[in-house]
């Protein structure tokens, strides 16, 4: 979604044909046709939406796929999914290079600049450093948390916390000793991760989750998908959310 998002920022919504899915947030394109799948994207559901352009990420359009949709003529641009903030600012500035939009990429550029600046300000007024882990479940996925290298783990650096999960590199299951071990003092979790099973929320299923200062406290921070998807231009209003709701003195602010 994060790809859309700077898409649309540069203008040019009434060209899009589809779009994939992570974007109920984006109510301007809500009748835009949707691609089937999502980390299983076909060729065929590409080419019926007869684009001459295909953006997508490594992530969620595999090089097979992307052979196939070229071989039929589309030009295909895929980008890294990279969840840094230099990544932000070089997909916008190559985006608007792709679709001939380097004004508005610009423009975007420096309102990014302002906003993030505005974030970075408001995690300079903490006093605090709790710990924090992120875990993924609901939705019949396994439950994993985000070490290093992730975008929620650096989410949570950026919002002035510590991650517990550094011994990790990216979404992996923790076993319950490291889980005990890590302590995280909050647990931020995806929407489907409130789901209650057995009469627990899913996310505190986490083999050891229950026996953290978070489990205990049942102290669950949940956040739109769309700041947890990757980094984009909706970083920064992501950083301002989890720094207020685990930063008491940013309270009111």
């Amino acid at each position: 979604s994060y790809l859309i998002e700077i898409l649309l920022q540069l203008g040019i919504g009434p060209q899009l044909v589809g779009v994939s899915g992570g974007i109920d947030h984006l109510a301007t394109i809500s009748r835009v046709p949707r691609l089937r799948g999502f980390r299983q994207m076909s060729a065929e559901s590409i080419l019926a939406m007869r684009p001459d352009l295909y953006i997508s990420t490594t992530d969620i359009t595999g090089p097979a796929v992307a052979a196939q949709v070229r071989q039929a003529g589309v030009q295909v641009a895929l980008f890294e999914n990279e969840p840094t903030l230099p990544g932000i600012e070089e997909r916008i500035t190559d985006l608007g290079t792709l679709v001939g939009r380097q004004r508005q990429a610009a423009d975007l550029l420096r309102r990014f600049r302002a906003d993030l600046a505005n974030a970075r300000g408001l995690v300079a007024r903490t006093r605090t450093r709790p710990r924090g882990l992120f875990i993924l479940s609901g939705g019949n996925r396994p439950t994993v948390v985000a070490g290093r290298g992730t975008g929620p783990a650096n989410l949570l650096e950026l919002s002035g916390c510590v991650n517990v999960a550094t011994s990790i590199e990216g979404f992996r299951v923790m076993s319950q000793e490291a889980m005990i071990a890590a302590a995280p003092q909050f647990i931020l979790i995806n929407r489907d991760g409130r789901e209650v099973r057995d009469g627990v929320p899913v996310a505190l299923t986490a083999p050891g989750a229950l026996q953290t200062p978070a489990g205990r406290a049942r102290r669950l921070i949940s956040m739109p998908g769309e700041y947890l998807q990757g980094f984009g231009i909706l970083t920064p209003s992501a950083i301002r959310a989890l720094a207020r709701a685990v930063h008491p003195e940013l309270a009111g602010r």
